[in-house]
């Protein structure tokens, strides 16, 4: 990767944790005001034959996985191809962390080990898109 393309994606990254924080971190309630739109839309799909298994709560650990996807692969893009481990370990530490600060921190945030468990297999696709991405050319 050149140092132009490095720059990008440094870029790409720092906005896409700007906009993890502000999603998860925020006192607006986000979560509270989403929650009757998507129930409502998921309730037309379900009158469609989508399973009711695909609720508001698969919706939200979807989303949690969406989140973490592009940490993943930025992260992984910008060290070397045999350390991908050290984002992944990074960004399960990352989820921990914010975990921690909505239990201790934000009264009006729900901690979840589920929330952990999305962003961790966000965060292990998006290492493995990166992989895929950087995969070494044929001989």
């Amino acid at each position: 990767m050149d140092e132009r393309q490095r720059r990008v994606v440094i870029g790409l990254l720092v906005g896409a944790l700007v906009a993890a924080a502000v999603l998860v971190l925020n006192p607006w309630h986000l979560h509270d005001a989403l929650d009757a739109p998507i129930a409502r839309g998921l309730g037309r799909l379900h009158m469609l034959g989508l399973p009711e298994k695909l609720n508001v709560h698969a919706a939200e650990f979807a989303a949690n996985i969406a989140l973490f996807i592009p940490l993943g692969l930025l992260g992984a893009l910008l060290v070397p191809r045999r350390r991908w481990w050290v984002v992944l370990v990074a960004l399960v530490a990352l989820s921990v962390g914010i975990e921690a600060v909505q239990a201790f921190g934000l009264s009006y945030r729900q901690p979840s080990a589920r929330d952990v468990l999305g962003n961790s297999l966000g965060a292990a696709i998006g290492v493995g898109l990166s992989l895929l991405v950087r995969r070494p050319a044929p001989a």
